[in-house]
C-alpha cells in the first residue's frame, strides 16, 4: 500500500471518504465533539502498541504504519 496515506487522504479501499486519525485514551468533551464532527475516530482506552492510526469513516477500514501503511481491518 502506498506510503503516502495521511490524515485527509482519500481511503484507498472505498475511495468515498477521507481518512481521520484514531485517538486513544479517555476522550474529553473536545475529542467527543471532534469525533461527532468526523474529524477523529475514537479508538478506546486500551493501547497495545500495535494499534491502527488512521480510519475511514465510510467503510471503517483501519490502517497502521509498519514501514509502509498496512490495512489492519475492514468492514
Amino acid at each position: 500500500m502506498s506510503g503516502t496515506l495521511r490524515k485527509g487522504s482519500t481511503c484507498p479501499i472505498c475511495a468515498k471518504a477521507k481518512l481521520v486519525p484514531i485517538v486513544y485514551g479517555l476522550p474529553g468533551m473536545e475529542l467527543r465533539r471532534d469525533s461527532e464532527m468526523g474529524l477523529v475516530s475514537l479508538g478506546g482506552c486500551v493501547v497495545t502498541g500495535n494499534d491502527p492510526e488512521l480510519e475511514c469513516l465510510s467503510c471503517e477500514a483501519k490502517f497502521m504504519r509498519d514501514g509502509e501503511w498496512v490495512l489492519i481491518s475492514e468492514r
